[in-house]
């Protein structure tokens, strides 16, 4: 065995004598070089290597434990045994605390000791280095993982955590290690999550292994879920030595599922909307076909024999069944550009008073004077540019809705206000109402509130009302209590522009 040594001593004798004692030594060879100032030493530490440093701490250019610390900032893994005075073994002891392998006491240094302690210090030194590197390699996979991986005790105080972790929460490690894990900050918004992971360590303490998704508090503030374990590690007896808490980020895979759920059930609840739609069109055109039917075979079969006013009542009749089913088959085709997106806004010219008287005239023909519908003006000019089909649509609609779902002989009010280059068209009933659980939903396509009963309609008039108000650059409110009545509130400018 060859070892080549850096003897750093002023004293001559010192150093003949520990040269002598190398010299007897039998099974090792030696290379010793000797010199006596601090400086002469570190140029030959930066010029060769050496298998070990033996280190007078008391030199011409440096006195005490700043010569170990300044020789070891130039050869922090070469080996070093200091030698101290008998008075000095307190220093030596220091020594050894910042980093020398061993010390010996001058004037009681024999052969065996010398040998026995260069090679101790020698294979400290290289099980330091293994161990140092062992600690990189473990640092290196342990923060360069993805998972989020904290060492505990096994009553939960953490001792290690990754960078992985810190930076999922914004951290620091000086805040988290050597506290509770449950006193992280990133818990903080749910005391149930604190209990729930003492309940943890508790069961992982005792040897078994704790899995569960938890949500805590990610760096931007964010809720974030996380798959959550905590795995013991036991020693050859059984007994748990170490926690290893590890979590992954599931928060896109738990939206996503979320997503996927609503959408599904959108899906199956659009799916029943359009059965229900299918029952109620198929209703909605089966009594106005019946009525021409009807009507057109007494027609057939009794129209000779038959007056002219008796002929004529069911001449309307069976227009009046034509033209709701023209209503309703116009309803089913603007739904339908609806949905597409290809529904156009076209405005002309319109005087609004005169719009309006015009509707509730047709809609009391319509009603055969059922419902009495009380028409107010005011405000200055009314002249507009609007879409007379769309306006024919949002107006004829709700007052429609208004009178079907009222008691016959009430009273049904449309009021116009024009100012401020608005006009304000309310629409109040004293009807059955909506019920505040339904208000969110009573403009969707084919939904009607439940409290509608065996009312006849298809729940796609609002759907159509909201989209035409949406078109024209307007507002639509609701005001209802069930049972007391409805208003419906459209304001929309009285010359639509794109900007607006």
């Amino acid at each position: 065995m060859w070892i080549k040594i850096l003897l750093v001593e002023d004293n001559p004798a010192d150093a003949d004598l520990l040269a002598e004692l190398l010299e007897v030594s039998v099974g090792v060879e030696w290379e010793l070089v000797s010199v006596e100032f601090l400086h002469e030493a570190i140029a030959q530490l930066c010029k060769q290597p050496f298998d070990v440093v033996l280190l007078d701490l008391s030199l011409p250019d440096s006195r005490g434990l700043e010569t170990l610390t300044r020789l070891r900032e130039v050869a922090p893994d070469v080996p070093m045994v200091v030698m101290t005075g008998l008075d000095d073994e307190a220093i030596a002891l220091e020594a050894v605390r910042l980093g020398a392998q061993d010390y010996i006491v001058k004037g009681q240094i024999t052969t065996q000791l010398l040998v026995r302690t260069i090679r101790y210090a020698i294979e400290r030194s290289q099980t330091f280095q293994m161990l140092r590197e062992s600690e990189r390699r473990f640092r290196a996979i342990f923060d360069s993982s993805f998972q989020l991986t904290k060492l505990l005790t096994p009553q939960g105080i953490v001792l290690e955590v990754n960078e992985t972790a810190l930076d999922f929460a914004g951290l620091r490690s000086e805040g988290i290690v050597g506290r509770p894990i449950w006193e992280m900050a990133i818990w903080a918004q749910s005391p149930q999550v604190s209990e729930q992971l003492q309940f943890a360590i508790g069961k992982a303490s005792r040897g078994e292994f704790f899995r569960s998704e938890i949500d805590l508090l990610g760096k931007s503030g964010q809720i974030m879920t996380v798959d959550f374990s905590l795995k013991p590690v036991k020693n050859e007896t059984g007994q748990v030595l170490l926690l290893i808490a590890e979590a992954r980020d599931i928060s896109d895979r738990k939206r996503a599922e979320a997503e996927i759920l609503k959408a599904l059930a959108r899906e199956k609840e659009l799916s029943q909307l359009r059965a229900k739609f299918v029952t109620m069109v198929s209703h909605e055109f089966r009594t106005p076909l019946t009525t021409i039917q009807f009507s057109a075979g007494l027609l057939q079969d009794y129209s000779s024999q038959w007056p002219q006013d008796k002929k004529s009542t069911h001449f309307v009749r069976i227009q009046l069944a034509i033209k709701r089913m023209t209503e309703l088959l116009e309803d089913i085709l603007v739904i339908g550009k609806i949905e597409a997106n290809t529904l156009q806004f076209q405005p002309v010219s319109l005087n609004l008073e005169k719009f309006c008287r015009q509707l509730v005239e047709e809609q009391q023909l319509n009603d055969s004077n059922q419902h009495p519908i009380a028409f107010q003006y005011e405000g200055g000019n009314c002249d507009a540019q609007m879409d007379e089909k769309l306006l024919q649509q949002i107006l004829g609609n709700v007052l429609s809705n208004a009178i079907k779902y009222s008691p016959v002989g009430s009273t049904v009010s449309l009021h116009l206000n024009c100012q401020n280059n608005e006009a304000v068209f309310q629409v109040q009933d004293r009807g059955i109402g909506i019920p505040q659980a339904d208000r969110e939903r009573i403009l969707e396509t084919f939904y009607r509130a439940p409290n509608v009963g065996t009312i006849s309609g298809t729940g796609l008039g609002l759907a159509i009302v909201k989209r035409a108000v949406e078109l024209h650059g307007g507002q639509l409110a609701i005001e209802s209590q069930e049972g007391k009545g409805t208003t419906f509130t459209i304001t929309l400018p009285l010359i639509y522009t794109p900007s607006q």
